[in-house]
């Protein structure tokens, strides 16, 4: 696929976006770039099989690389180096996940990637971040270690069994959101001073970020945070409650309405001494929360998760089942808003399921275009558009710098 062939469409448009990088976070950002119209070339180690494609059935390769193109090359040696930075000479945005320092170890510092491109926007994402101690900056890390470092971890699960992850991957979800959106900023600011930037990324300080208000109320006050569980610590009615017939759902009695019309489904009396009226909560572990978790109790184990759902979403109390992938495949909301669509794989006739391109947008809609890319399937039309000629890219075949192969799991 050539950048010509690439259609014209969403906000993106026009725009260049180099991504290196495995799994989820780098990928991720790119694939933001590549479903709202953005030539996004992923560029693979031709000797090692991305994660992605070997996990389970593939299923992140095919969701999260779709309309992107694939160049399978060594880009640290020979000519291979030489081909990356004249890529880049014509690149506005490259994302690079790796252990912090090692990209400017082989070889492309920032100053070094300004000289040839004194524009480009340089995303860098890793656990620790480019700077600090060495033996800090240097370590390895996946989501979960970011969670671990970043006081994350210890927050979920309950007191007295082991600590565990929040999934699916909140720690690189949360950097491609960041590498995504601080590009975007740099490539704003870009248009005034025709600068590029260099963003670092370090994900156990963004799984710091979004912890609310515990970090500034332990460093203020002292208050530590203390794990919840399946239920708040605070306000009764408001957790995970199993139902009659076995599936669970989630509630908040929050909020003075909720909490009226709530207690009234339940037949307790709003406004009375135990309720008072302009209640937004009712404590836990009180003789009010008692009694109203005994009576949601009591009101879940005679009605089904579904039955509860609607009672409570009527009397616009938050309520929701937990949806597993079967009720949601043939839930009316995520029809009518089409969340699953599907797309022809780099086979060009098998369709892959998956999760649409989100968020919508009425003037300038994303959408995919192309199946997730075969190993280096558009080596030869990226390196002819950078003026390789033919004999010059069978030479680097030949070397072992570039690979190309058929990965398609069914």
């Amino acid at each position: 696929m050539k950048h010509n062939d690439i259609p014209a469409f969403g906000l993106l448009s026009g725009l260049r976006v180099v991504m290196i990088g495995l799994s989820v976070a780098a990928p991720f950002a790119g694939e933001l770039y590549a479903e709202h119209g953005a030539d996004v070339i992923w560029i693979e180690n031709p000797k090692v099989v991305d994660s992605a494609r070997t996990s389970r059935k593939g299923g992140a390769w095919q969701q999260d690389r779709r309309n992107m193109r694939s160049l399978a090359m060594n880009y640290r040696t020979a000519e291979g180096r030489e081909a990356f930075l004249r890529l880049l000479e014509k690149t506005d945005v490259l994302i690079e996940a790796s252990v912090g320092g090692s990209f400017e170890k082989a070889g492309y510092s920032d100053r070094i990637l300004w000289e040839r491109n004194p524009g480009l926007i340089i995303a860098h994402i890793s656990g620790y971040g480019q700077t600090g101690l060495p033996e800090y900056v240097h370590r390895a890390s996946f989501d979960p270690i970011a969670q671990a470092f970043g006081c994350a971890m210890r927050m979920n699960g309950v007191d007295g069994i082991p600590s565990i992850p929040a999934m699916p991957f909140p720690g690189d979800y949360t950097a491609a959101f960041y590498a995504f959106g601080m590009s975007l900023a740099a490539l704003y600011k870009r248009q005034q001073t025709g600068k590029g930037e260099s963003i670092d990324i370090a994900q156990f300080e963004l799984m710091m970020r979004i912890q609310s208000n515990y970090p500034t109320d332990y460093l203020r006050y002292g208050l530590d945070y203390i794990k919840e569980g399946p239920h708040s610590r605070i306000c009764a009615g408001y957790g995970t409650y199993k139902c009659m017939d076995g599936e669970e759902i989630y509630t908040l009695f929050l909020g003075s309405g909720a909490v009226k019309r709530g207690l009234g489904i339940l037949g307790l009396e709003y406004g009375s001494e135990d309720f008072p009226a302009g209640s937004s909560l009712v404590p836990i572990n009180t003789p009010a929360g008692d009694k109203l978790e005994a009576a949601l109790e009591a009101y879940v184990s005679t009605h089904t998760a579904e039955e509860v759902e609607s009672a409570f979403c009527a009397a616009r109390v938050p309520c929701s089942r937990l949806m597993d992938y079967e009720q949601a495949k043939n839930n009316p909301q995520y029809i009518a808003r089409e969340v699953f669509t599907t797309w022809t794989a780099a086979d060009g006739k098998t369709r892959i399921p998956g999760v649409n391109v989100m968020p919508k947008l009425k003037n300038n809609p994303g959408k995919v275009w192309r199946g997730a890319p075969n190993i280096g399937m558009d080596n030869e039309d990226i390196l002819s558009e950078l003026g390789y000629a033919p004999g010059e890219i069978q030479a680097m075949y030949q070397a072992g710098l570039l690979d190309r192969k058929e990965y398609f799991e069914p």
